[in-house]
């Protein structure tokens, strides 16, 4: 089922209306379930109808029964079956891309399997745009262990390339993941990760006594990064009392030693609230190929929210983040341990870093900002295939 996003302003009086796209749009999920889609085409898809006239259909390539199944251990035959059902699904899609004034993939059109769907929709001549916000070119990022580890190995790594050679136009969220796809393309916007800063309202501070309450925001895959903060919390709980917070749907394999430890499942209606429910969020990453594409989703959440942040600076962290100005950058673990031992001992410091990390959101990362970037740069390539040369 084909889910439009619409929300129509009034043009402003004597301004000429700009004249419709429609644009399908083909995710690996169904809406309000990947982070990654939530917090990009999803948010800006009713404030591109409204300012643009950009109107974005979303089509799922998975549907509810292997929804069901997927993430079950076992279950290979029934798994098969489902993404049998779902990858003829797809192919019906593409032949709709036709109606449509453009196409765009998020990521990849099926979840396994080399660019056949994109090959088909470029050779159908309707503009495809490619939108993607992690390093998903980087062989080996994907589940070694667990329910889905054999149907990984189905995974073509180097489709990302080729997806990117054929679009029209492609939309990162960073300028590392701009720096690779400007090696297959030339038409290449950064289109950061936004914030709907009414769903993210500055949070009540918490009391300024201990303990001084840590939160990190993550899933199972990106638990690994949690455990590399590890030693620095450990360090700090032998200095005054923390509490480590920890949002997910999975709690780490063992508590940090000497804190108090809480596990908040995660929530999407509850989400700002558990965030903002403390004194500093971290966002501590390893420096791999895979990080450098993060989009910096925590810190941005927990910036919204009015919480200082200390972060590491690999890849977009270091450009979201001005050292002392709206947050902390933390190369080291004796570095992470200062920085929050220094705002445990400074709630002004904690205000002042807090607040100007909300501005920045404002100013440059809410849905609001970046949904124009995103309809300026698909109107724009769009209108551009159709000038007459």
């Amino acid at each position: 089922m084909v889910e439009a996003a619409v929300l129509r302003d009034a043009p402003a009086a004597g301004a000429r209306a700009e004249a419709p796209l429609r644009l399908l749009v083909l995710t690996p999920k169904p809406k309000g379930v990947s982070p990654g889609q939530r917090f990009r085409l999803e948010q800006w898809a009713p404030r591109a109808a409204a300012r643009r006239n950009v109107t974005l259909d979303f089509l799922p390539f998975e549907s509810p029964g292997l929804t069901k199944v997927v993430y079950q251990p076992g279950k290979y035959v029934e798994k098969a079956a489902r993404l049998s059902f779902d990858f003829l699904r797809r192919a019906g899609a593409v032949l709709r891309a036709r109606r449509y004034d453009g196409v765009i993939v998020y990521r990849e059109a099926a979840m396994l399997g080399p660019a056949i769907y994109e090959r088909l929709v470029a050779r159908l001549g309707v503009p495809l745009f490619f939108d993607f916000d992690d390093a998903i070119w980087a062989e080996g990022t994907g589940p070694k262990s667990g329910p889905n580890a054999l149907f990984s190995k189905l995974h073509f790594w180097g489709k990302t390339a080729t997806i990117c050679r054929i679009a029209s136009g492609v939309l990162v969220g960073n300028n590392y993941l701009a720096d690779y796809a400007r090696q297959h393309n030339d038409n290449v916007h950064v289109i950061p990760t936004s914030i709907e800063l009414e769903s993210y309202p500055v949070q009540p501070e918490l009391p300024a006594d201990d303990p001084f309450v840590v939160v990190w925001s993550g899933s199972t895959f990106t638990l690994p990064h949690f455990e590399h903060a590890r030693p620095a919390l450990e360090a700090l709980a032998k200095k005054r009392r923390v509490v480590a917070k920890v949002i997910g749907n999975k709690p780490p394999s063992r508590p940090i030693a000497g804190a108090e430890n809480v596990f908040v499942p995660w929530s999407e209606n509850g989400e700002a609230e558990s965030i903002g429910a403390a004194h500093v969020g971290i966002m501590p990453l390893f420096d791999d190929v895979f990080t450098r594409g993060k989009c910096g989703l925590k810190a941005l959440q927990y910036m919204a929210t009015g919480l200082p942040v200390v972060i590491s600076p690999v890849g977009m962290n270091a450009d979201l983040v001005e050292h002392g100005v709206n947050g902390y950058l933390a190369q080291t673990t004796e570095d992470l341990v200062e920085r929050l031992d220094e705002l445990a001992r400074s709630p002004e410091t904690r205000r002042r870093l807090g607040a100007a990390g909300r501005r920045t959101v404002e100013e440059r990362y809410s849905a609001e900002v970046v949904s124009k970037l995103f309809a300026d740069a698909v109107r724009g390539t769009i209108e551009r295939r159709r000038a007459p040369t």
